[in-house]
């Protein structure tokens, strides 16, 4: 189903001109420089293609050019690229630590080695394009060593050189494309990926009889993967093997379903791809049937909003809830297919952390669930978040690096498909929160509040829904609790202005996991507290709101479970909160 639906979406885009896919034999690649020549093969300049990014670096333009064949092991300099290829393999440059370093003699062997594959390769090439005037000038460049050293003296060689395994190819001066660019070297591509060893079978995505990718290429993009790619689907060992099959006719995929989706995926896991996020350490692509708006806004719901525009996300919510009315999705592109892929690494592998498919309209209906299910009184300046700096509330110094990829991985299935949060994500907040001496965050108390509701709504439990702020006629004990801590905290804080700590330095995790041994205390301290007060007023208020929230409470309890904890930390979320939002007249009143 994975590899079927990225197949679809790289036929949608290869009907797109303007956003076409690569065609069969070709890949995209980053070419820092350029080989000017004119059709005598006669060096005119060095053409640097970078520019600019938005975080002002310095990043290569990206050409279609001819898929290379993997090269790896002891004779990988046999195997160069298509007239276009790093500086060891074009010119014969070994590889330096500076510019200005010495080869060592292995290196310079080495490149000897590479610079006569790549040779090799164009004059291969030029044989069976005899008339192409590109190749020929490539051909008669590589023969000139006098060209090569003119090339050598330019003060962009200098700057190819500071790059590791610089990647170079040829263009002419007459022409707008790349040499590697032309119908004849296309016509080669074609020939040559053409081979006689393939093994004919039913290709599982296509259902049709076709040539068996005995190796797929290799997904590039996922973080902490292989930088040179790893594979979402191999048979590198006998213990995968069945019935004597080896590698890729274990799960037959034509060469052409292979190119198509690994494509696809490739171009979906760009880093300037407006369908792609990363949660931890999950790298996470979204696409849909058709072109949809929802493609390149479903990544708001997950991840910060840039710093330029700090309401993106929000603007993209209100989008898809101004389009819901009476909880369904009105719009005709409702019923689309939509799919969203998670990815991790695993060795030489891909993992599937997680693959959700659903309909514009589900997904959208669940996005609009999962933002009214983290709804909850907030500072007015705070926005509606997304759910990375939810989640990074749950690591350590609520970093991403921290976060524990299952997590991640349960928590966004959950919200995709609509079902109760995983139980982990409740002992992670909880856990946080403890570690922080009670810091009941904005977003902790929210994932807090979603993560009840949900399970309350889906086991059809006889417990009413946390709401959104501070309510009064709750009366399960865990909410009464922490609203009592918050009280006191605040009697405290009003008894002894500008104190260093609280109670909750102290005593918020015992308050919060075994009450009965520690509000005996403070009762008793809060007596003490309504006496430093100065005026009566402030007391008789303390006093007030102290009394309503014991009417509830018939005795403290000995323990409270995980849900109870969950429930303190939302009562004493809501009674501070409370205090904020409420146009207090007095001190003491809370």
């Amino acid at each position: 189903m994975i590899l079927q639906a990225l197949c679809d979406y790289y036929q949608r885009k290869s009907n797109d001109p303007q956003e076409a896919l690569a065609p069969f034999g070709f890949e995209e690649k980053e070419i820092p420089f350029l080989i000017v020549l004119d059709d005598h093969g006669k060096f005119i300049q060095l053409l640097d293609t970078r520019d600019k990014d938005v975080s002002g670096k310095l990043r290569p333009r990206s050409f279609l050019v001819p898929k290379g064949k993997g090269r790896s092991g002891s004779k990988s300099y046999e195997v160069a690229y298509p007239l276009w290829d790093h500086y060891g393999y074009v010119l014969g440059q070994p590889k330096l630590d500076k510019p200005d370093a010495e080869p060592t003699d292995k290196d310079a062997e080495m490149a000897i080695n590479q610079h006569e594959a790549f040779s090799k390769l164009v004059n291969a090439i030029g044989e069976f394009v005899a008339d192409d005037i590109g190749v020929k000038s490539v051909r008669a460049f590589l023969k000139d060593n006098d060209e090569k050293n003119k090339l050598k003296a330019t003060p962009e060689w200098i700057e190819c050189l500071k790059i590791k395994g610089c990647n170079l190819s040829f263009k002419l001066i007459s022409s707008e494309y790349l040499v590697c660019q032309s119908s004849g070297v296309k016509r080669w591509v074609a020939v040559s990926s053409e081979s006689d060893e393939v093994e004919e079978g039913i290709c599982l995505v296509s259902g049709e009889q076709a040539s068996i990718a005995r190796l797929h290429p290799g997904i590039k993009g996922v973080w902490g993967a292989q930088v040179g790619g790893a594979a979402i689907a191999s048979f590198n060992k006998d213990s995968f093997a069945s019935w004597k099959k080896e590698q890729g006719a274990n799960s037959p995929v034509s060469e052409k379903a292979a190119f198509e989706y690994t494509t696809a995926l490739n171009s979906l896991l760009r880093t300037e791809c407006p369908n792609r996020f990363q949660m931890g350490e999950i790298s996470v692509v979204c696409w849909a049937e058709k072109e949809n708006p929802l493609e390149k806004k479903f990544p708001n719901f997950f991840i910060d909003a840039p710093i330029d525009n700090p309401d993106a996300g929000v603007d993209a919510l209100k989008h898809i809830i101004n389009s819901l009315h009476n909880g369904a999705y009105q719009k005709p592109d409702g019923k689309d297919r939509f799919y969203v892929l998670g990815l991790s690494p695993n060795a030489a592998r891909i993992a599937v952390r997680f693959w959700q498919v659903g309909t514009v309209a589900e997904f959208s209906e669940r996005i609009g669930q999962w933002f009214s299910d983290i709804d909850i009184v907030k500072w007015e300046k705070l926005s509606v978040p997304a759910l990375k700096p939810l989640l990074c509330s749950t690591a350590l110094l609520g970093k991403d690096e921290n976060m524990s990829p299952h997590l991640v991985g349960e928590t966004v299935r959950s919200v995709l498909t609509g079902f109760p949060l995983p139980e982990n994500l409740l002992q992670s907040v909880i856990k946080r929160i403890k570690a922080e001496q009670g810091n009941v965050s904005f977003y902790r108390a929210a994932l807090i509040k979603a993560f009840l509701n949900r399970k309350f709504q889906f086991y059809c439990q006889v417990e009413r829904d946390i709401t959104v702020g501070l309510n009064k006629d709750e009366q399960r004990v865990g909410y009464r609790l922490g609203r009592l801590f918050a009280v006191l905290e605040k009697l405290q804080e009003d008894a002894n202005p500008g104190i260093n700590s609280t109670i909750r330095d102290r005593y918020y995790s015992s308050a919060s996991c075994t009450p009965k041994s520690v509000f005996g205390t403070l009762m008793r301290l809060h007596t003490h507290h309504l006496k430093k007060l100065s005026n009566p007023a402030w007391q008789g208020a303390a006093e007030k709101n102290i009394g309503e929230i014991m009417d509830g409470i018939v005795e403290f309890p000995a323990h409270l479970n995980l849900e109870e904890q969950g429930l303190f930390a939302v009562g004493y979320y809501h009674q501070r909160q409370y205090r904020f939002t409420k146009n207090e007249s007095t001190e003491g009143e809370i």
